[in-house]
């Protein structure tokens, strides 16, 4: 157990293991419904396909849980000055830009004004388009809005807004489901110290309590098909969101109570953000072309898309080094677009 003295709710090393879950689960999700063109599934096997398409949601509740609290431990360092904005453009966006737009360029190049504007503000990415509203909305309301409480709370409503939007605009519930778990890290991270002490007396009543509750949530909260716009039924919404938030609380217990070691979900957590951003490209345009069978297919983009993720972390992490010489702590962490 770690002295109470300047402990974290959630420490760099363990939110580095959990990303790298996190990024597995968002890549399964997705070789789970790619993996349904080649090999259609029925009964059971259908049942177990559909609950791994359902990973990617809860892969993105926990990125979006650490970069919110992220977010405030940044800024309390920090403050709002030049270099946590600057420090967002470094770990996000810029990794974003050059990535996505090699795999535009690759691809085709831009056929529209459209598509150059889709590019710029991440909109056929949705997790980085949301990220990135996420961002200006917590600069606006930090820079605006003075004390804890106005804050999350102004922040929450910003949060009901932009989700709001999404859903009223009838795009997937992915584009809103996974929302709250932001604010979560936020209040977390504003929190910080009321979340240690009530872990430290309850941690372990709480711990199950949620994990019983996911049982019911996950049973609920996960069937169910959309309607032609995307949007769930007003039932099946409430559960899923109930869903986000029992998972994301037990993420954050967990990361807190836990000191997790394990090297190899930690590496791939410092390249998440490129795994992300690369493995659609990887096994859509360069392997499932191959003359292979599919489990290879599914097994090559993996490895490729890890030995690629962490080369682009590598290089651009080099870029950086050679081009400010590690001038400032703000210039020598490394990000993972949180």
């Amino acid at each position: 157990m770690e002295k109470k003295t300047g402990r974290q709710l959630m420490a760099k090393e363990g939110t580095d293991w959990f990303k790298g879950i996190a990024a597995v689960m968002v890549v399964l999700s997705h070789y789970a419904e790619w993996w349904s063109w080649f090999i259609p599934a029925e009964g059971g096997g259908e049942m177990f396909r559909l609950a791994l398409t359902k990973l990617g949601v809860y892969g993105v509740d926990i990125f979006f849980l650490f970069s919110g609290y992220s977010m405030v431990k940044s800024m309390k360092r920090e403050r709002m000055y030049g270099e946590f904005i600057w420090k967002r453009v470094k770990n996000a966006y810029i990794p974003y830009f050059v990535v996505v737009g090699m795999i535009e360029l690759l691809s085709g190049g831009f056929l529209s004004v459209q598509d150059f504007v889709n590019f710029v503000t991440g909109y056929d990415y949705w997790y980085m388009f949301v990220l990135f509203l996420f961002y200006i909305g917590f600069i606006v309301i930090y820079t605006v809005i003075g004390g804890k409480a106005p804050r999350v709370f102004i922040f929450g409503i910003f949060t009901y807004i932009i989700s709001n939007w999404f859903y009223r605009r009838e795009m997937n519930d992915f584009w809103y489901i996974s929302n709250i778990a932001f604010p979560l890290g936020v209040i977390a991270g504003e929190y910080e110290k009321t979340f240690i002490r009530i872990l430290d007396k309850a941690g372990i009543f709480i711990t199950a309590a949620l994990a019983v509750s996911m049982v019911f949530v996950v049973k609920w909260g996960l069937g169910g098909e959309a309607d032609s716009g995307g949007n769930l039924p007003g039932y099946r919404l409430q559960f899923q969101i109930g869903a986000t938030v029992v998972w994301t609380l037990l993420v954050l217990v967990m990361a807190a109570k836990c000191r997790i070691k394990g090297k190899a979900f930690a590496f791939l957590g410092k390249s998440s953000l490129y795994i992300y951003l690369t493995h659609t490209y990887i096994f859509m345009k360069c392997v499932n072309s191959l003359e292979l069978g599919y489990a290879w297919r599914f097994a090559v983009s993996a490895l490729a898309t890890v030995a690629v993720s962490f080369l682009c972390s590598r290089l651009i992490a080099a870029v950086w080094d050679a081009a400010f010489k590690r001038k400032g702590a703000g210039f020598a962490e490394n990000g993972n677009g949180c």
